[in-house]
């Protein structure tokens, strides 16, 4: 070793562990470690999860987080950092705290709320603080439907979610990205807007098993290109098309839950279609006029963690 050796990109992870492996801070570092990034992680909970649900979760104590961060963000200085699952009120406020001065880190909100089987992972307290203290820091917000109708509003379809995501711009985010696996149609499509256009990324829908990790895996890689100095739109049409590969040849947990397959191939094989453009689709999407939204909409049980 010279000690000339450029220094590894680093990103961090701030969430619940997870004994299944296939969601949270392990699925992170999986994602991390596939996108050739080297991933940190702070904890915010300890959960028992496995492919039957969520037994139990507690959260780590205050000082325990926030030295956790605080360790990362002095030491390794990563360049861009992902948060999940947070628990409650007094972690998130830890959380943006530590990040509120870091203006040069890229910030991933993934506000995970129900994992894909089992109680909730963040309670009522905690989503209003994410939605009042982490939002307006975020540099791309990556909900889920439900998750979109806790924080901005109902997020039924896409003129709800168009409007969901001007919603979560005017509170502060730079860029929104609705993960919507949920909405109905031939198409599977994930909505992102960055304050001035809308684009739909579209994937043919498919009858998928029961799949942990989907989301954790797509925010993950998301900060990771971010990390490695992409665009942000750039980096959410790599990270879209690598889960469209990677759920071809899932992996199987049990009877009949599954998760992501092979990161490496995905990314490898992924990468071409962002030149192509062929999957995933990038559309422009007339703006529609902004309307508010109620902050409280419904607590429907996701199926993207």
């Amino acid at each position: 070793m010279t000690g000339t050796e450029r220094l590894a990109t680093v990103v961090m992870s701030i969430a619940s562990s997870d004994t299944s492996g296939a969601e949270g801070v392990q699925a992170d570092l999986r994602a991390f470690a596939a996108a050739g990034v080297h991933g940190t992680c702070a904890l915010s909970m300890l959960s028992a999860q496995g492919t039957r649900g969520v037994r139990k979760v507690s959260p780590l104590p205050p000082d325990l987080v926030r030295a956790q961060i605080e360790t990362v963000l002095d030491d390794l200085r990563p360049r861009a950092v992902k948060t999940g699952a947070l628990g409650n009120a007094t972690t998130v406020e830890i959380v943006a705290d530590a990040l509120r001065e870091r203006k040069d880190v890229a910030l991933v909100v993934d506000p995970v709320v129900n994992p894909t089987r089992g109680r909730a992972l963040t309670d009522d307290a905690g989503v209003a603080t994410i939605a009042r203290e982490l939002v307006p820091l975020a540099t791309l917000v990556t909900p889920n439907r439900d998750e979109t109708s806790r924080l901005a509003g109902r997020a039924r379809g896409l003129e709800d979610a168009r409007r969901a995501c001007r919603t979560l711009v005017d509170m502060g985010a730079k860029a929104v990205l609705i993960k919507g696996g949920h909405f109905t149609g031939n198409d599977a499509i994930d909505l992102f807007y960055d304050g001035k256009d809308f684009c739909e990324l579209r994937a043919p829908r498919r009858e998928l098993p029961t799949m942990l990790g989907l989301g954790c895996t797509l925010s993950a890689l998301i900060t990771a290109f971010l990390a490695k100095g992409e665009l942000l739109i750039d980096a959410v049409r790599r990270a879209h098309a690598t889960l469209q590969r990677a759920i071809e040849a899932p992996r199987r947990l049990s009877e009949s839950v599954y998760t992501v397959g092979d990161l490496d191939d995905a990314i490898a094989s992924a990468s071409p279609t962002i030149v192509t453009m062929r999957n995933p689709t990038l559309v422009p999407i007339a703006p529609v006029a902004t309307t508010s939204a109620a902050t409280a909409g419904a607590d429907e049980r996701s199926n993207t963690a």
